[in-house]
Parts: C-alpha cells; structure tokens; sequence
C-alpha cells in the first residue's frame, strides 16, 4: 500500500487515505513526511481540529510544501478548503488526507475532490506484509496465464508449519497493534477497541439512539460474515425496525468494519441469487466479536469455514488493490446453493476462487467452479480451489488447487 501512496501522490495533487481505525494511516502517513517533508497535523489534537472546524481555509493556506493532515472526518469541511487550494497550484503531492471513515459514505461531507484527488482504502495488514515479503503479483499472474498449469508454475509446495499459521492469521486479524499479543491480550485490546469505536467513533459518525440495541447488531452482523446479507432476517433478530437497521448498517460501512460483497449477474440461463455476502473488514474483530480465541475455538463452534473465508476474501481483496489493474469482486450463487465464493472480473475475463479451510478437496468442491467455468465459455480464464492442501494440483486446462500459503506470498 505504501507503494500505491507513493504512486499516487506522485501523479495528484491530493491523496484521500481511509481506513477503520488503527489500520496504520498515521503511521504511513508520518512515514511519508519523513521522506518528502513538509509538515504532519492531525485532528485527534484539539488546537489542530479547533482551528480546522473555525478557519478551515486560514488552516490549509498557512501550511507550505507537503502536508498530512490526519483524521480529516472531524472537519469535513477541510475537504472544500483544499479543493480550492488544489484548484489554484495543481502540482502533484500537495496534500495527503487520511480518514477513519468513508468519507464518501459521510452525510456531512459535500466535497469529494472529484478530479483532483486519488482515494484509496488501507485495509489491516496482509499476511505477506506481516511475514516481511513482497505483495505478491498472484491476481495479475492468474489473469495472464494461458491455462492453469502455467499458473501453478509459478507456485510452490505448501509446507507442514503454515497450516496452522494460516489459521492463526485467520482468527488474529490483521491489525498493526495485535501482532505478537497472546489470545488474552488481543481479546484485551479488541475490547477496548470495540469501546473506542462506541463511544467515540460513532458520536462523530451519527446518532445511535440506542446503543445496546447497537451492539447487540455489531455482534449478530459479525456471526454472519461470510454470509448472505438477509436485513429482514437481520432486523427481525436485532429487534430494530427496516430504517434504523439501514441507518446503523451505513454507519458501519462508513466506518469501515464491515463491507459488502455483491452478486455476479452473468446471463448463464440459471435462477441466481440477488443477494449480497456480508464481511467484516478485519477477522480478528469478528473472531472477538463472535467469541473465538483460537482455531481450536472457531472448529468447536462451527465457525471456521466463516472466519477462514473472510480472511482470505479480505487477503485476496487487498493484493488486488495492489495489482496493475484492480478487478471488480463479487461472488456467483445459485438459487439451489452452488456458490463460487470470490469472482474477479477484468472487462470480459474472469477468475475464480473458491476457499477451503481444509487440506482436502473433493468432486463436490470443485463443482461450482466447473458449472461457472462451462457457463462463462472464454470468459472464464481461471478457476482456483484455495485452500490448506500442501501440493499445487493441476484438475484440468482451467482448474486446479492452490495452497493458500504460497498462493499469498508465503513459502
């Protein structure tokens, strides 16, 4: 990601960086400054979002060279104030602005730097970047190969030890700050985590009328990441009403805890489902969120499949970002349940993955990918079952198995 920054800032004269909180923005936002100058002002202090809420424009044009101005949320106003300093000098790598919300989501913001600004979204950290490897180039490599062997060519053996790496990955998260703490410790942390963004996030967010009702739908959405988004079902079970469970489920997308994935809407003549798939940004939260500690947890509670399916998703959706060309994401359902848990589209061609949290893969896994495969004709360039196995295995011309470690950088 600190490369796509640094790109970017390199071509527009502003950068919009967003994020939940605690993903690392001020840290990469600090880093910069560091190597081009120029000066680091966040709102988290008072003086700095005191005269950013009263002279949003004195703040912007009394700053010279590069500028981070950090939690721009708390001032929206800001935004127009740096338009029109953009709009008088269009030198690229003026202002970098982060946030800890969609700031495109946020009723109060009325600027969007529409032209003159790149936006981009920090996800938690990706496996590679806490292993300390390159982001690996996997989404432009299955998009170029010419069939599945020359793309499993390019993979090595899975080993013994990162099996239960990879599910440890799956139920800790990616947040900078987690990293190295027992089980009780990130529960801990994700505690007062949770706190934070209840009782200071939200307030700048919107208003929650009633909160336990609010946390009890933090918690029930976070059960059904990796799920299909039923609101009705939803509303019913949180006992809130049609508007204020769309209200509240704004403010956590805006916030970015949680996303939506949609449906693939290919015509291949079948009854598809038109409903989309639920994900938390981050596992870690929803592992805390859902009572899971350790992998042995989530098997006991039945909740491995979920978990292990929103961290890959959430892998797979980042080193997108990262790739030459960032796809469309969704995934392919059928009315009678055949499911192809990620789609990745580019114009006409697409790839194809469906995730395992287990070694084997059976006739029964692969099916899906084999009707989506004889639907989609040439479209269809690559199918991959991701998954714990520890050998790339070739299926046929357009389908093979992939273990998930190598398939993510790690070997």
């Amino acid at each position: 990601m600190l490369r796509l920054v640094r790109e970017a800032l390199d071509a527009f004269p502003a950068v919009v960086l967003t994020g939940a909180r605690q993903v690392g923005k001020s840290t990469l936002a600090q880093q910069l400054v560091r190597e081009r100058g120029g000066s680091y002002l966040t709102l988290d202090d008072i003086a700095v979002r005191s005269q950013a809420l009263a002279d949003p424009q004195g703040l912007v044009d009394g700053q010279r060279g590069f500028v981070a101005l950090d939690e721009v949320q708390l001032a929206p106003d800001l935004l127009r104030a740096i338009k029109l300093a953009v709009d008088r000098d269009r030198a690229p790598g003026r202002f970098l602005l982060t946030g800890s919300a969609n700031l495109l989501g946020m009723r109060t913001v009325g600027e969007t730097l529409a032209g003159r600004a790149a936006w981009l979204e920090l996800p938690p950290l990706v496996w590679s970047e806490i292993a300390g490897r390159p982001c690996p180039q996997v989404i432009d490599r299955a998009f170029a190969a010419r069939d599945a062997g020359a793309f499993l060519a390019g993979l090595a053996a899975g080993k013994p030890h990162l099996v239960a790496q990879a599910q440890q990955r799956a139920v800790a998260g990616g947040m900078p700050a987690t990293l190295g703490l027992t089980a009780a410790q990130r529960r801990t942390w994700y505690d007062g985590y949770r706190r934070t963004f209840l009782e200071r996030d939200l307030r700048q967010l919107g208003q929650i009328e009633n909160l336990p009702e609010f946390v009890r739908l933090l918690s029930l959405a976070a059960l059904r990441s990796a799920g299909l988004l039923n609101k009705s079902a939803l509303a019913a079970e949180a006992g809130l009403t049609h508007p204020t469970l769309r209200r509240y489920f704004n403010l956590l997308e805006v916030a970015q805890q949680f996303y939506e994935l949609p449906p693939f809407h290919a015509n291949l003549g079948k009854r598809l489902v038109k409903t989309a798939k639920l994900y938390a940004s981050d596992p870690g939260l929803a592992a805390y969120l859902t009572g899971v500690e350790s992998w042995a947890d989530a098997v006991s509670s039945g909740r491995e499949g979920a978990l292990f399916e929103t961290w890959v998703v959430g892998e797979l959706r980042a080193l997108d970002r990262c790739s030459s060309r960032p796809s469309s994401l969704c995934f392919w359902r059928t009315s009678v349940g055949r499911e192809v848990d990620l789609i990745l589209e580019r114009g006409r061609d697409v790839v194809a993955v469906e995730i395992k949290a287990s070694g084997t893969v059976t006739a029964a896994d692969t099916a899906a990918l084999r009707e989506l495969r004889d639907g989609l004709g040439d479209r269809f360039r690559l199918g991959i079952v991701a998954c714990l196995a520890r050998n790339p295995t070739l299926l046929d011309r357009k389908l093979c198995v992939a273990p998930l470690p190598s398939l993510l950088g790690i070997d």
